[in-house]
């Protein structure tokens, strides 16, 4: 069970930076929309192992091919939207209202996708796939509730450079992925 609860901490990571930049870019942020995408980074990563575990398995090798430039574009597309954003001189309040569903499952989906692979290592634990996954979702939404209120509070510390800082986190974890899966970090 310990093998599971830090898989779902190490797949979690990605949805937890993403919230913290959410929570720094969106600042009139609701409840609602935190717990939304929360939910939605935690049900992408517990879906995305058992997709990987009961479809993709022979897949696998293939699609980690190109996972990683995936992350990288997605992320990057969005940092580098939120840097430029950082300049317009429209009020920060108004570009709040820029998050949005399609947003929310491109953030889950990139957050996630490397979490396809880990599909392969669900018949190894000593519970059962289906539990594992639950536990992902379970852990990955608590970090990601969590990591919003980070965000928050962070963007309330400094005011209009947190969008430009969100940015960059989000450009750096998609070359920090696509370093990892290259093997140079």
């Amino acid at each position: 069970m310990l093998e599971v609860i830090l898989l779902s901490v190490a797949l979690a990571m990605d949805a937890m930076a993403v919230s913290i930049v959410n929570g720094i870019k969106y600042r009139n942020y609701t409840d609602k929309a935190m717990f939304l995408a929360s939910f939605s980074f935690g049900l992408f990563q517990g879906l995305m192992p058992l997709l990987g575990y009961l479809v993709f398995s022979p897949f696998i090798p293939y699609i980690e091919k190109i996972d990683h430039w995936i992350v990288l574009i997605v992320l990057s597309a969005i940092g580098i939207n939120m840097i430029k954003e950082s300049f317009d001189k429209e009020n920060i309040e108004e570009r709040s209202q820029d998050f949005s569903f399609k947003i929310l499952i491109y953030e889950s989906i990139a957050t996630a996708i490397d979490a396809l692979s880990s599909g392969v290592a669900l018949e190894a634990f000593p519970i059962s796939p289906y539990l594992s996954c639950f536990l992902i979702f379970a852990i990955t939404f608590v970090i990601c509730l969590i990591a919003h209120r980070l965000g928050r509070r962070i963007a309330l510390l400094l005011k209009d450079k947190a969008t430009i800082m969100g940015g960059v986190i989000l450009i750096c974890l998609g070359i920090k992925t696509v370093l990892e899966h290259l093997g140079i970090i």
